[in-house]
């Protein structure tokens, strides 16, 4: 489950800087000079002369500070100094100071200057803010997953380009969160652009610090659970298995009822599992099927989530919780011959053969052209003590994996010797849908498939018979070793 894309325009017009006119009188010099310098530097800025207005904002800073030192109560000189800061590109301290202006302001009921100070600070944050926008835009429109490695050089300068983007709107939103400290939009949409580059980490922390600031907003809430969940599983895909594990049950505590947090969990100890030998696998490889059997719990119409759990416990040896998971997944998925042939496994295992033979008989039913039922289904047969059936699929199997094809069945079978047994099959059972020729130990052979009646024949280049093959139905007359009838 990746993190969709969270960016958005800002609503609304943006909000011109405007003066307010009438400057208080007896007010600190400091206050008034700065003031002054404020709006002389905004009209040479619209005429053009950039060095004046340079250093009118300079100044305008200079003398604003010491004004708010002095009289921190004049909060329409707060918000001077906010707009002086936000001219010199100073976000954070433009920020602060038009948050306490504004709020200066509200407590006092001068509902003009308060809506004259909001205004004036969302005409910067949505600048900043709508610059980020575009160049996330820029940069998906460049190199669509970020996260996915070129595959060519020309992907790489696509990608080269589109992370220049992402850096530029990392420094877009950044700015506009510092002038609009806890606005959960462009907080969503910082996040979010760490989380497009594939840096769930900073995401996560950017997410988890608005969330103080914001405490309880849900988009935010969800922008971190889809975070969280994408960094866990980033874990993952860097053999960092102990910390995904953690990441994971974090999650499971914080939402225990989500399905797909178990499948990850089992996931995670799956692979670490893997990346161990011998017995030391199996408690990760049952941890693994323990995450799997509760997802299949809580998401009990998903057929791969029993047939995971089945596996897990299958390698880890535990034969009664696999036959559980294997038999819920054919319940869900009856004609499943991957998971018919892990079931008859699992009770071959159990010494249960009439079953394990009766479940794999069903398997090559369905799938009587795959070789490797057939061979599975002769080696139970073996331990069940039944030989001739175990030679009648091993020769089912051989003549599929060492032989070819012939190109036209009817001319392969032609030359039938007369009086022959494989004259004789040809008589009384037609032409076979498929004759394969093969060897083995140096002996030649053909197989003569007849696939609709369920049974092979297998001849020398003589035309005996070597071996009849009849899986038309399970056989379990014969069962030895322990097993069960």
């Amino acid at each position: 489950m990746k993190i969709g894309r969270m960016a958005m325009s800002a609503s609304g017009v943006v909000v011109l800087a405007v003066t307010m006119a009438g400057v208080a009188l007896a007010r600190n010099p400091h206050c008034s000079g700065g003031i002054l310098y404020v709006t002389q530097g905004m009209k040479d800025k619209d005429k053009g002369d950039t060095e004046s207005y340079g250093r009118e904002m300079s100044k305008a800073v200079t003398e604003l500070e010491s004004c708010t030192s002095e009289d921190p109560a004049d909060f329409e000189a707060m918000a001077y100094l906010g707009w002086a800061y936000a001219e010199v590109d100073s976000a954070a301290p433009a920020g602060r100071a038009f948050a306490a202006a504004i709020k200066g302001l509200t407590d006092k009921g001068d509902k003009k200057k308060a809506d004259w100070a909001t205004g004036n600070r969302n005409s910067y944050w949505a600048r900043a803010f709508n610059e980020g926008i575009n160049h996330i835009q820029t940069a998906q429109q460049a190199y669509g997953v970020f996260t996915k490695p070129p595959a060519d050089e020309a992907e790489t300068t696509m990608r080269n380009q589109a992370k220049q983007s992402y850096d530029q709107a990392v420094a877009s939103l950044t700015r506009a969160s510092l002038l609009k400290p806890g606005d959960a939009q462009t907080l969503r949409n910082l996040g979010s652009t760490y989380a497009f580059m594939g840096d769930f980490q900073k995401a996560q922390a950017v997410f988890e610090d608005g969330l103080k600031q914001v405490p309880n907003d849900t988009t935010l809430v969800a922008a971190l659970k889809a975070v969280r969940v994408n960094r866990a599983r980033g874990l993952v895909d860097e053999k960092k298995f102990d910390e995904a594990i953690e990441a994971f049950n974090d999650l499971i505590k914080s939402d225990p009822d989500n399905s797909d947090h178990y499948l990850s969990l089992g996931d995670a100890y799956f692979r670490r599992a893997q990346s161990k030998q011998g017995d030391a696998r199996n408690p990760d490889f049952k941890a693994a099927g323990d995450g799997y059997a509760r997802a299949g719990e809580l998401k009990p119409t998903d057929a791969d989530l029993p047939f995971n759990a089945g596996l897990a416990y299958q390698n880890a040896n535990l034969w009664d919780k696999a036959e559980v998971q294997w038999r819920l997944a054919l319940k869900l998925r009856p004609d499943d011959t991957e998971a018919m042939s892990a079931l008859g496994a699992v009770l071959a295992e159990e010494h249960k053969y009439d079953e394990a033979i009766k479940t794999l008989h069903g398997a090559v039913t369905l799938k009587p052209q795959n070789k490797n039922l057939h061979r599975q289904l002769g080696s139970i047969y073996t331990k069940a003590g039944n030989n001739p059936k175990a030679t009648e699929e091993l020769m089912v199997y051989l003549a599929m994996q060492n032989g070819q094809p012939a190109a036209d069945p009817a001319a392969a079978v032609k030359g039938a010797r007369e009086g022959s047994a494989a004259a004789k099959a040809l008589a009384g059972d037609g032409t076979p849908e498929q004759v394969i020729s093969w060897t083995a130990d140096q002996d030649a052979y053909d197989t003569w498939f007849y696939w609709a009646k369920k049974r092979a024949y297998t001849f020398n280049k003589v035309g005996q018979l070597v071996t009849k093959s009849d899986w038309s139905a399970a056989d379990v007359s014969i069962l030895t070793g322990g097993g069960k009838k």
